[in-house]
């Protein structure tokens, strides 16, 4: 079975975001400088990807339960303090609201880590039919849902950055 076009480069920097998110110890400084390097990237090679068709007729196994997103979401709150919390204008929720709602990035980034997750998990398996499977099921999940939730934790992440850079002037 022939690998759908940028599957690959976005696996592996997929598996990259997975691996760093979960390191023992982030310090955030060093997170929000890496993350601002990381998400773009993430971003274009997800854009990139053209998935083929689907093989089986179920969605893969989800790898990511409740607990694993709630440790991750604490995690990144924790780390993020007071810098988590962010105003955003591109929450689903937004077209029934008048003013912007309140977002974080610990949530965000959740999200975005479960989808990744799953699909770094899958091709772990070494299953390229269940992989292009996976991928579709992250790619399509990146089009609908934590594409938008990625941009908008990068720019809270950019502000974050750009308003310590200046405190440190």
């Amino acid at each position: 079975m022939a690998f759908a076009k940028g599957s690959i480069e976005f696996l592996t920097v997929a598996n990259e975001v997975c691996k760093y998110m979960e390191a023992d110890t982030l310090e955030r400084t060093d997170f929000i400088d890496k993350m601002r390097k990381l998400i773009p990237l993430l971003y274009m090679k997800a854009a990139m990807v053209e998935p083929l068709a689907p093989v089986y007729d179920e969605e893969p196994e989800k790898f990511v339960d409740e607990n694993d997103y709630e440790a991750m979401r604490s995690k990144l709150a924790d780390m993020m303090a007071d810098a988590d919390q962010y105003l955003t204008a591109v929450h689903p929720d937004i077209r029934y609201s008048d003013t912007t709602i309140a977002a974080t990035v610990s949530e965000s980034l959740a999200d975005v880590y479960q989808s990744l997750k799953d699909f770094v998990s899958c091709g772990r398996i070494g299953n390229e039919d269940l992989m292009n499977d996976a991928l579709i099921v992250c790619i399509r999940d990146f089009r609908a849902y934590w594409g938008a939730r990625l941009l908008d934790a990068h720019m809270a992440l950019h502000m974050v950055w750009a308003s310590d850079d200046k405190d440190n002037a």
